[in-house]
Protein backbone atom coordinates (compact mmCIF):
# COMPACT_ATOMS: atom_id res chain seq x y z
CA UNK A 1 0.00 0.00 0.00
CA UNK A 2 1.34 3.64 -0.67
CA UNK A 3 0.25 5.45 2.88
CA UNK A 4 0.98 9.29 2.88
CA UNK A 5 1.31 10.67 6.36
CA UNK A 6 0.36 14.64 6.18
CA UNK A 7 0.84 17.30 7.97
CA UNK A 8 0.80 20.83 7.61
CA UNK A 9 4.72 22.00 8.03
CA UNK A 10 7.85 20.20 9.68
CA UNK A 11 7.72 22.21 12.74
CA UNK A 12 9.34 20.99 15.96
CA UNK A 13 6.60 19.44 18.23
CA UNK A 14 5.17 16.36 19.54
CA UNK A 15 2.74 15.73 16.44
CA UNK A 16 5.34 16.28 13.42
CA UNK A 17 7.80 14.07 15.73
CA UNK A 18 4.67 11.29 16.03
CA UNK A 19 3.97 11.38 12.21
CA UNK A 20 8.03 10.76 11.56
CA UNK A 21 7.51 7.71 13.78
CA UNK A 22 4.54 6.85 12.11
CA UNK A 23 6.59 6.84 8.82
CA UNK A 24 9.36 4.79 10.09
CA UNK A 25 7.54 2.09 12.12
CA UNK A 26 5.61 1.35 8.60
CA UNK A 27 8.35 1.30 6.70
CA UNK A 28 10.01 -1.37 8.96
CA UNK A 29 6.36 -3.69 8.48
CA UNK A 30 6.75 -3.23 4.32
CA UNK A 31 4.48 -0.60 3.59
CA UNK A 32 5.18 1.86 1.17
CA UNK A 33 4.85 5.23 3.47
CA UNK A 34 6.24 8.13 2.93
CA UNK A 35 5.70 11.91 5.00
CA UNK A 36 3.66 14.47 2.91
CA UNK A 37 4.46 17.61 3.52
CA UNK A 38 1.54 20.50 2.69
CA UNK A 39 4.17 23.49 2.93
CA UNK A 40 7.53 23.39 2.77
CA UNK A 41 8.63 26.84 4.30
CA UNK A 42 7.92 26.03 8.12
CA UNK A 43 7.96 28.54 11.36
CA UNK A 44 11.07 26.46 12.65
CA UNK A 45 13.81 25.76 10.33
CA UNK A 46 16.11 21.90 10.47
CA UNK A 47 13.67 20.28 12.79
CA UNK A 48 14.50 16.70 13.57
CA UNK A 49 17.21 16.62 11.39
CA UNK A 50 18.36 13.00 12.92
CA UNK A 51 15.28 11.47 13.39
CA UNK A 52 14.25 12.06 9.38
CA UNK A 53 17.54 10.38 8.02
CA UNK A 54 16.56 7.70 5.55
CA UNK A 55 12.47 9.27 5.83
CA UNK A 56 10.83 10.07 2.30
CA UNK A 57 9.61 13.49 2.24
CA UNK A 58 7.24 14.85 0.15
CA UNK A 59 6.64 18.72 -0.20
CA UNK A 60 3.54 19.02 -1.78
CA UNK A 61 3.52 23.17 -2.78
CA UNK A 62 7.12 22.43 -4.34
CA UNK A 63 4.63 21.11 -7.51
CA UNK A 64 3.03 24.96 -6.93
CA UNK A 65 4.13 28.19 -9.11
CA UNK A 66 5.84 30.31 -6.25
CA UNK A 67 3.45 32.88 -6.74
CA UNK A 68 0.77 30.50 -5.17
CA UNK A 69 2.84 29.54 -2.20
CA UNK A 70 2.22 32.78 -1.11
CA UNK A 71 1.08 33.08 2.36
CA UNK A 72 0.38 34.50 5.92
CA UNK A 73 -0.43 34.13 9.45
CA UNK A 74 -3.87 35.41 9.70
CA UNK A 75 -3.84 38.24 12.89
CA UNK A 76 -4.15 37.06 16.02
CA UNK A 77 -3.81 33.37 15.49
CA UNK A 78 -0.62 31.24 16.15
CA UNK A 79 -0.50 29.25 13.27
CA UNK A 80 -3.53 29.35 11.17
CA UNK A 81 -2.34 31.04 7.78
CA UNK A 82 -3.61 31.35 4.44
CA UNK A 83 -2.45 28.47 2.81
CA UNK A 84 -4.59 26.19 5.08
CA UNK A 85 -7.22 27.23 2.88
CA UNK A 86 -5.12 28.58 -0.18
CA UNK A 87 -3.87 24.93 -0.42
CA UNK A 88 -7.31 23.03 0.01
CA UNK A 89 -8.35 24.75 -3.47
CA UNK A 90 -4.70 24.32 -5.05
CA UNK A 91 -2.75 20.95 -4.25
CA UNK A 92 -5.48 18.55 -5.25
CA UNK A 93 -4.66 19.46 -8.70
CA UNK A 94 -1.13 18.64 -8.87
CA UNK A 95 -1.90 15.17 -6.58
CA UNK A 96 -0.98 12.28 -9.25
CA UNK A 97 -3.58 9.93 -10.20
CA UNK A 98 -3.24 6.88 -8.12
CA UNK A 99 -0.06 8.38 -6.33
CA UNK A 100 -1.74 7.27 -2.47
CA UNK A 101 -3.83 4.90 -1.48
CA UNK A 102 -4.95 6.26 1.78
CA UNK A 103 -3.59 9.18 3.98
CA UNK A 104 -3.40 9.63 7.71
CA UNK A 105 -3.35 13.03 8.42
CA UNK A 106 -2.74 15.10 12.04
CA UNK A 107 -4.64 17.78 12.74
CA UNK A 108 -7.23 19.82 11.84
CA UNK A 109 -5.98 22.41 9.08
CA UNK A 110 -4.24 19.65 7.23
CA UNK A 111 -7.38 17.28 7.57
CA UNK A 112 -8.95 19.81 5.29
CA UNK A 113 -6.65 19.55 2.35
CA UNK A 114 -7.45 15.94 2.97
CA UNK A 115 -10.72 16.41 2.48
CA UNK A 116 -10.12 18.25 -0.48
CA UNK A 117 -7.64 15.39 -1.91
CA UNK A 118 -10.85 12.62 -1.43
CA UNK A 119 -13.19 15.02 -2.91
CA UNK A 120 -11.21 15.29 -6.45
CA UNK A 121 -8.53 12.71 -6.00
CA UNK A 122 -10.55 10.29 -4.77
CA UNK A 123 -8.08 9.11 -1.60
CA UNK A 124 -9.32 8.43 1.55
CA UNK A 125 -8.07 9.27 4.74
CA UNK A 126 -8.71 8.91 8.77
CA UNK A 127 -7.31 11.76 10.96
CA UNK A 128 -5.80 12.34 14.47
CA UNK A 129 -7.67 14.96 15.62
CA UNK A 130 -5.32 15.75 18.48
CA UNK A 131 -7.56 19.04 19.66
CA UNK A 132 -10.34 20.20 17.54
CA UNK A 133 -10.61 23.75 15.95
CA UNK A 134 -13.31 24.63 18.49
CA UNK A 135 -11.53 23.66 21.52
CA UNK A 136 -8.48 25.24 20.95
CA UNK A 137 -10.25 28.60 20.05
CA UNK A 138 -11.97 28.24 23.18
CA UNK A 139 -8.99 27.31 25.24
CA UNK A 140 -6.20 29.51 23.99
CA UNK A 141 -7.82 32.60 22.71
CA UNK A 142 -10.27 33.85 24.82
CA UNK A 143 -9.08 37.51 26.47
CA UNK A 144 -7.54 37.76 22.53
CA UNK A 145 -10.35 38.19 20.78
CA UNK A 146 -13.81 40.51 21.82
CA UNK A 147 -16.54 38.03 22.86
CA UNK A 148 -18.22 38.42 20.08
CA UNK A 149 -15.69 37.90 17.61
CA UNK A 150 -14.48 34.56 19.64
CA UNK A 151 -18.02 33.51 19.77
CA UNK A 152 -18.38 33.47 15.75
CA UNK A 153 -15.01 31.93 15.43
CA UNK A 154 -15.62 29.12 18.01
CA UNK A 155 -18.79 28.40 15.88
CA UNK A 156 -16.91 28.73 12.65
CA UNK A 157 -14.07 26.02 13.93
CA UNK A 158 -17.42 24.18 15.13
CA UNK A 159 -18.71 23.88 11.06
CA UNK A 160 -15.25 23.15 10.05
CA UNK A 161 -14.63 20.02 12.45
CA UNK A 162 -17.98 18.57 11.94
CA UNK A 163 -17.05 19.34 7.82
CA UNK A 164 -13.60 17.34 8.28
CA UNK A 165 -14.88 14.87 10.52
CA UNK A 166 -17.75 13.81 8.09
CA UNK A 167 -15.72 13.46 5.15
CA UNK A 168 -13.00 11.23 6.83
CA UNK A 169 -13.10 7.11 7.46
CA UNK A 170 -11.87 7.51 11.18
CA UNK A 171 -11.84 9.91 13.50
CA UNK A 172 -8.18 9.35 15.25
CA UNK A 173 -7.48 10.03 18.59
CA UNK A 174 -4.47 9.42 20.87
CA UNK A 175 -7.37 9.43 24.52
CA UNK A 176 -10.61 9.60 25.03
CA UNK A 177 -10.26 13.78 26.86
CA UNK A 178 -12.63 15.01 23.44
CA UNK A 179 -14.57 11.64 22.84
CA UNK A 180 -17.73 13.55 23.63
CA UNK A 181 -17.35 16.35 21.78
CA UNK A 182 -16.26 14.75 18.75
CA UNK A 183 -19.67 12.32 19.63
CA UNK A 184 -21.91 15.62 19.96
CA UNK A 185 -20.64 16.56 16.18
CA UNK A 186 -20.61 13.29 14.41
CA UNK A 187 -22.79 10.58 16.69
CA UNK A 188 -22.40 7.76 14.24
CA UNK A 189 -18.17 8.36 13.27
CA UNK A 190 -15.69 6.19 14.75
CA UNK A 191 -13.46 6.99 17.08
CA UNK A 192 -10.70 4.81 17.34
CA UNK A 193 -7.54 5.21 19.99
CA UNK A 194 -4.00 5.00 18.73
CA UNK A 195 -1.51 5.74 21.32
CA UNK A 196 1.43 7.30 20.49
CA UNK A 197 5.33 5.20 21.65
CA UNK A 198 8.63 5.96 22.14
CA UNK A 199 11.70 3.96 22.25
CA UNK A 200 13.07 2.75 25.11
CA UNK A 201 16.39 4.01 26.51
CA UNK A 202 18.74 2.75 29.15
CA UNK A 203 17.11 3.77 32.48
CA UNK A 204 20.09 5.89 35.01
CA UNK A 205 20.00 3.92 38.39
CA UNK A 206 21.38 7.25 39.78
CA UNK A 207 18.94 10.15 39.09
CA UNK A 208 20.54 13.66 39.12
CA UNK A 209 18.93 16.15 40.97
CA UNK A 210 17.64 18.31 38.23
CA UNK A 211 13.46 18.15 37.26
CA UNK A 212 13.68 18.71 33.23
CA UNK A 213 10.50 20.32 31.82
CA UNK A 214 10.27 19.77 27.42
CA UNK A 215 7.87 21.16 25.07
CA UNK A 216 8.21 23.40 21.97
CA UNK A 217 8.03 26.82 23.80
CA UNK A 218 5.82 29.19 22.55
CA UNK A 219 2.88 31.62 24.00
CA UNK A 220 0.47 29.20 25.50
CA UNK A 221 2.48 27.28 27.23
CA UNK A 222 2.88 29.48 30.44
CA UNK A 223 6.80 29.36 31.36
CA UNK A 224 6.55 32.69 33.36
CA UNK A 225 4.48 30.23 35.73
CA UNK A 226 7.74 28.51 36.81
CA UNK A 227 8.43 31.76 38.96
CA UNK A 228 5.54 30.63 41.26
CA UNK A 229 7.18 27.16 42.12
CA UNK A 230 10.71 28.80 42.86
CA UNK A 231 9.19 31.21 45.07
CA UNK A 232 8.16 28.21 47.35
CA UNK A 233 10.99 25.92 46.27
CA UNK A 234 14.01 28.49 45.65
CA UNK A 235 16.76 25.78 45.60
CA UNK A 236 14.84 24.04 42.78
CA UNK A 237 16.81 23.36 39.42
CA UNK A 238 15.23 23.36 36.27
CA UNK A 239 16.34 22.31 32.75
CA UNK A 240 14.11 23.71 30.17
CA UNK A 241 14.81 21.52 26.82
CA UNK A 242 13.03 22.62 23.62
CA UNK A 243 12.82 24.78 20.72
CA UNK A 244 11.66 28.60 21.27
CA UNK A 245 9.27 29.02 18.34
CA UNK A 246 9.63 33.30 18.64
CA UNK A 247 13.39 33.77 19.79
CA UNK A 248 12.21 37.44 21.63
CA UNK A 249 9.96 35.24 23.52
CA UNK A 250 12.76 33.17 24.55
CA UNK A 251 14.61 36.67 25.28
CA UNK A 252 11.75 38.05 27.70
CA UNK A 253 11.51 35.17 29.57
CA UNK A 254 15.41 35.24 29.98
CA UNK A 255 15.13 38.50 31.34
CA UNK A 256 12.36 37.59 33.65
CA UNK A 257 14.34 34.85 35.58
CA UNK A 258 17.04 36.78 35.22
CA UNK A 259 15.44 39.81 36.70
CA UNK A 260 13.54 37.64 39.95
CA UNK A 261 16.73 36.63 40.84
CA UNK A 262 16.52 32.54 39.30
CA UNK A 263 18.78 33.11 36.14
CA UNK A 264 20.80 30.20 38.03
CA UNK A 265 18.29 27.70 39.04
CA UNK A 266 16.43 27.65 35.71
CA UNK A 267 18.53 26.65 32.61
CA UNK A 268 17.19 27.28 29.30
CA UNK A 269 18.86 25.24 27.37
CA UNK A 270 16.93 25.54 23.82
CA UNK A 271 16.52 22.92 20.82
CA UNK A 272 18.94 19.65 21.49
CA UNK A 273 19.02 16.35 19.30
CA UNK A 274 17.17 13.06 19.87
CA UNK A 275 20.27 11.15 21.74
CA UNK A 276 20.59 14.43 23.52
CA UNK A 277 16.90 14.88 24.79
CA UNK A 278 17.42 10.85 25.56
CA UNK A 279 19.95 11.70 27.97
CA UNK A 280 18.44 14.39 29.66
CA UNK A 281 15.22 12.32 30.36
CA UNK A 282 17.53 9.37 31.60
CA UNK A 283 18.80 11.51 33.99
CA UNK A 284 16.61 13.66 35.51
CA UNK A 285 14.51 12.83 38.64
CA UNK A 286 11.37 14.08 37.67
CA UNK A 287 9.61 15.62 34.64
CA UNK A 288 7.50 18.59 35.50
CA UNK A 289 4.74 19.44 33.14
CA UNK A 290 2.16 22.40 34.07
CA UNK A 291 0.43 23.37 30.63
CA UNK A 292 -2.48 20.93 30.33
CA UNK A 293 -2.36 19.19 26.51
CA UNK A 294 -5.48 17.09 25.97
CA UNK A 295 -4.52 16.06 23.37
CA UNK A 296 -1.93 13.83 24.31
CA UNK A 297 1.13 14.33 25.91
CA UNK A 298 3.87 13.14 24.53
CA UNK A 299 7.11 14.19 27.47
CA UNK A 300 5.23 11.82 30.24
CA UNK A 301 5.67 8.67 28.06
CA UNK A 302 9.00 9.67 26.56
CA UNK A 303 10.37 10.13 30.34
CA UNK A 304 8.74 6.80 31.43
CA UNK A 305 10.79 5.18 28.71
CA UNK A 306 13.94 6.30 29.86
CA UNK A 307 13.01 5.41 33.28
CA UNK A 308 11.93 8.59 35.05
CA UNK A 309 8.33 9.46 36.55
CA UNK A 310 6.46 12.57 36.44
CA UNK A 311 4.10 15.11 37.24
CA UNK A 312 1.76 16.29 34.34
CA UNK A 313 -2.12 17.53 34.04
CA UNK A 314 -4.61 14.89 34.57
CA UNK A 315 -6.68 14.33 32.10
CA UNK A 316 -4.16 13.72 29.04
CA UNK A 317 -4.29 10.90 26.69
CA UNK A 318 -1.16 9.60 28.28
CA UNK A 319 -3.00 9.76 31.67
CA UNK A 320 -4.71 6.71 30.60
CA UNK A 321 -1.26 4.63 30.21
CA UNK A 322 -0.25 5.11 33.36
CA UNK A 323 -1.12 4.10 37.23
CA UNK A 324 -1.82 7.70 39.24
CA UNK A 325 0.73 7.36 42.20
CA UNK A 326 2.52 4.68 41.27
CA UNK A 327 4.45 5.37 37.58
CA UNK A 328 3.72 9.49 37.69
CA UNK A 329 1.69 11.98 39.65
CA UNK A 330 -1.81 13.77 38.30
CA UNK A 331 -2.33 17.24 39.50
CA UNK A 332 -4.86 20.01 38.31
CA UNK A 333 -3.47 22.34 35.22
CA UNK A 334 -1.33 24.47 37.51
CA UNK A 335 -2.36 23.60 40.66
CA UNK A 336 0.84 25.32 42.65
CA UNK A 337 0.23 23.56 45.93
CA UNK A 338 -0.58 20.15 44.93
CA UNK A 339 3.05 20.81 42.84
CA UNK A 340 5.06 21.81 45.32
CA UNK A 341 4.84 19.14 47.89
CA UNK A 342 5.31 16.59 45.75
CA UNK A 343 8.38 18.01 44.05
CA UNK A 344 9.43 18.41 47.76
CA UNK A 345 8.61 14.81 48.62
CA UNK A 346 10.69 13.66 45.37
CA UNK A 347 13.70 16.09 46.27
CA UNK A 348 13.68 14.64 49.49
CA UNK A 349 13.92 11.06 48.42
CA UNK A 350 15.19 10.26 45.48
CA UNK A 351 14.18 6.26 46.04
CA UNK A 352 10.58 7.41 45.55
CA UNK A 353 11.34 9.18 41.84
CA UNK A 354 13.43 6.27 41.06
CA UNK A 355 11.19 3.39 42.09
CA UNK A 356 8.32 5.57 39.84
CA UNK A 357 10.44 5.77 37.31
CA UNK A 358 10.99 1.98 36.94
CA UNK A 359 7.46 0.90 37.07
CA UNK A 360 6.50 3.56 34.43
CA UNK A 361 9.34 2.11 32.25
CA UNK A 362 8.52 -1.65 32.90
CA UNK A 363 4.89 -0.20 32.09
CA UNK A 364 6.02 1.43 28.58
CA UNK A 365 8.03 -2.04 27.41
CA UNK A 366 5.34 -3.88 27.89
CA UNK A 367 2.39 -2.36 26.18
CA UNK A 368 3.71 0.56 23.80
CA UNK A 369 5.46 0.35 20.95
CA UNK A 370 6.00 1.94 17.56
CA UNK A 371 5.52 -1.53 15.98
CA UNK A 372 2.11 -2.50 17.49
CA UNK A 373 1.18 1.38 16.19
CA UNK A 374 2.35 0.74 12.70
CA UNK A 375 0.14 -2.87 13.27
CA UNK A 376 -2.71 -0.90 14.64
CA UNK A 377 -2.64 1.70 11.30
CA UNK A 378 -1.87 -0.78 8.63
CA UNK A 379 -5.30 -3.07 9.86
CA UNK A 380 -6.89 0.37 10.15
CA UNK A 381 -5.79 1.47 6.51
CA UNK A 382 -7.15 -2.15 5.32
CA UNK A 383 -10.16 -2.55 7.15
CA UNK A 384 -10.99 1.08 5.79
CA UNK A 385 -10.00 0.13 2.20
CA UNK A 386 -12.42 -3.13 2.05
CA UNK A 387 -15.46 -1.16 3.84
Amino acid sequence: MRIGILIDRLNVGGVEKIAIEQVIALRKAGEDASLIVLREKAISSNAFPDLLQGVPIIYLDERLPRLLRFSFRFPGFSFFSWFHISYYLLLPFVIKQNEFDYLIAHGTYTSLSAVAFKKRNGIPFSSFIWDPASYILGRVYTGKFLSPVLWLFIKMATSLDKYIIKNMDNVLVGGNAHNDLLRRMSPHKPIVTIYPSVHPAVRQSKKKDYVLMVTAWKEGKHPEYLLELMKRLPNLRIKMVGKWINPVYRKEFENLIGDAGFADQIEVIGGVSEAELSKFYANALVLLQTNDDKGFGMPAIEAAGSGTTFIIPEGQGVCELFVDGKDGFYTKERDTRKIVDLLQKLLEDKRVATTMGKSAMERVKENYSWSKHAKMLSLLIKESLER
